[in-house]
């Protein structure tokens, strides 16, 4: 499956280009980024994240983690994966890691 081109954004790392998207879910949130052109294994970073919690406890939400995802942060998600072997243009399952808050880790099945 592929990212919607209309829900996501483009970011250029290395000299390849990528899109990416946010994926909110219970307790945390998914950066999903793909080779915008040959489309191979996605990589998916889940961090943790109180965002569906903010409907439930609004107004009250200074106390939740509102985990807030830049392009910068993408950028940063992308050359670590790299460096840890993603091959993006390769097609297969996808990459999953978490983020700790400092780094991305491989995450564990």
């Amino acid at each position: 499956m592929t990212i919607n081109k209309k829900s996501s954004r483009r970011i250029k790392v290395r000299d390849d280009s990528y899109i990416w998207t946010v994926s909110p879910n219970d307790g945390y949130i998914i950066v999903i980024v793909e080779h915008e052109v040959s489309r191979g294994n996605r990589l998916e970073i889940y961090i943790t994240s109180d965002i569906d919690s903010v409907w439930v406890k609004f107004p009250n939400t200074e106390h939740l983690n509102l985990k807030i995802v830049r392009p910068k942060d993408v950028e940063f998600f992308i050359c670590q994966a790299l460096d840890l072997g993603w091959i993006p243009k390769v097609k297969g399952k996808p990459v999953v890691f978490d983020f700790n808050g400092l780094k991305i880790t491989r995450r564990l099945s």
